[in-house]
């Protein structure tokens, strides 16, 4: 199977891309749309992923691959059948 592409958004006075990389790889965690859901679930290890900040700078920050495809979101307190992935960093841009 051919490496997807992907992306993420976050803003990055919630979660920066210098965050992210402090913290080697993190879960996904979260996310409560219907269509983002079903494209965590087509996400596997190995796939790259663009990280996006919002907010001010608007703009794809870093590289990242994901490690773990989708598993139940931990943060899911109702069990409506939302996921994560995890993925962790691979390099920066600009």
């Amino acid at each position: 199977m051919t490496t997807q592409y992907w992306l993420v958004k976050q803003e990055p006075e919630d979660y920066s891309w210098d965050d992210f990389v402090r913290d080697g790889r993190t879960a996904w965690t979260g996310v409560r749309n219907y269509a983002a859901r079903n494209h965590l679930k087509l996400m596997q290890p190995g796939d790259t992923v663009l990280f996006y900040h919002s907010g001010e700078s608007k703009s794809v920050v870093g590289l990242a691959r994901v490690v773990k495809a989708a598993f139940p979101d931990p943060t899911d307190k109702a069990e409506e059948g939302w996921v994560a992935v995890e993925i962790s960093p691979v390099a920066p841009l600009g």
